[in-house]
């Protein structure tokens, strides 16, 4: 969430930025219940410290004097006890509307109201050609048994999936790879230096984050689904929808020295989502689950370099896509298709040459300290001050989609799917699936 006194003083930026999101939140309505809420609690610190006065005179005061004043105590209680319930129902409301309001993109965030009008930054190597008409991923994977949809609807429901043979191992072949290149410093240090990177070349340490969430935790990171959440009945807890939402309050309530920063982690895990109101949209194959699994990079940073870290998780995703050899492009995310905790977002597309485009496969997340402020996540400075941490979160693999992009551009003319080359040591040097 914003600072309070931020969006007192920048009223208008505020307005606008929750207009270029497309957010439908009051802004005059909200600073009108802030002041109330303000007036209220100023009136019931004055009682209380009227009470705390006369409560400390009661001991040395005389008999007929102390009644008196036991009896002026007992109506400032009832008092307070108005005020109380008076401040309880504006503070919920003022909760409720604070909570709802976005952290303002930045300004080179391109204006738009949907995934429509998301601005091509550039393109990496041009489309797969083929001497042959190429399969979708369902097609490939039911002639070589990758995947079994139909079984796994049987016991579990619409949208889930049996993974099987050479595309499991090729998952954990993508999974060696990617945790040997981020927790390797000299990979980390060469991207910097390609990309001409002002951030620190420390690697990425591994993490296995919990798959469950407390309902008041993921509620404060901004990381509520509402009807896309598998929620566990009776406990107000969740399952994580992605990596990242157990691993960024991962220092809730701490604070930490400004020279560990940053402190980068890589996570795996399984994610849920209930894909709600997608009904008829992806619905063959395992580009759209309701679980899946993933590797999420969460960095922590101070305010100052926070940009320059998202500049990092950017560079990353392309180095690892361009190791696969998939065609790809970079895409700005636009004010009405980022998320409300996003100061800047960017997208990778890889191109799926069964569905003939480009397809969402990586987001990197820019938000600032709105996540961190809601968690009590700090940093204290060199001269002592105490800060926010910053918060970038940024896919390295979703792997159903990223297992769809190797399918269908590596697939060959007899059916079978060649293995990208740098993948091929953690799959015992093998060249193909199905041959």
């Amino acid at each position: 969430m914003l600072d309070i006194n931020f969006i007192r003083n920048n009223v208008d930026l505020v307005k606008e930025g929750a207009r270029k999101k497309r957010v439908d939140i009051d802004i005059d309505y909200f600073l009108k219940v802030d002041r109330q809420k303000r007036e209220i609690q100023d009136r019931l610190d004055r009682k209380r410290a009227e009470q705390n006065q006369i409560t400390k005179k009661i001991s040395t005061a005389k008999k007929n004097e102390r009644e008196t004043l036991i009896s002026s105590v007992a109506e400032i209680k009832n008092e307070i006890q108005k005020f109380e319930n008076d401040l309880h129902p504006v503070i919920q409301e003022w909760q409720k509307l604070l909570m709802n309001i976005p952290n303002p993109p930045c300004s080179e965030m391109p204006e738009g109201k949907s995934d429509a009008d998301n601005v091509v930054v550039h393109k990496w190597s041009k489309p797969t050609e083929f001497s042959f008409k190429p399969l979708d991923h369902i097609a490939l994977c039911k002639k070589l048994e990758l995947f079994d949809i139909e079984r796994a609807a049987k016991v579990s429901g619409s949208r889930f999936y049996y993974l099987k043979g050479d595309l499991v191992l090729l998952q954990f072949a993508i999974i060696h790879f990617t945790f040997d290149n981020l927790t390797d410093e000299k990979v980390i240090k060469n991207i910097i230096d390609k990309n001409k990177l002002n951030v620190d070349a420390k690697p990425f340490v591994p993490m296995l984050p919990p798959v469950i969430i407390r309902n008041e935790v993921q509620y404060s990171i901004h990381r509520v689904f509402g009807d896309q959440t598998f929620s566990l009945q009776g406990i107000d807890k969740n399952l994580v929808a992605s990596a990242e939402h157990t691993m960024a309050p991962y220092y809730m309530d701490e604070t930490l020295d400004e020279s560990v920063l940053p402190i980068r982690y890589l996570g795996y895990s399984t994610a849920f989502r209930q894909e709600a109101g997608t009904y008829g949209k992806d619905m063959g194959g395992i580009f759209r689950n309701k679980h899946f699994d993933k590797i999420e990079m969460e960095t922590f940073s101070t305010a100052e370099t926070g940009i320059e870290e998202q500049k990092l998780m950017v560079a990353i995703q392309e180095y690892l896509v361009q190791q696969l050899n998939i065609p790809y492009q970079l895409v700005h995310v636009c004010t009405g298709d980022t998320g409300k905790p996003d100061y800047d977002q960017y997208d990778i597309e890889c191109w799926m040459p069964g569905q003939n485009k480009y397809r969402e496969t990586h987001t990197s997340d820019y938000m600032t300290d709105y996540q961190t402020r809601g968690i009590r996540s700090f940093y204290k400075t060199k001269d002592g001050k105490r800060k926010l941490l910053h918060t970038n979160d940024a896919t390295a693999f979703a792997f159903c989609r990223i297992l769809i992009a190797i399918l269908e551009n590596y697939q060959q003319a007899d059916g079978t799917i060649k293995i990208p080359e740098v993948l091929r040591p953690y799959m015992k040097n093998k060249e193909f699936i199905g041959a």
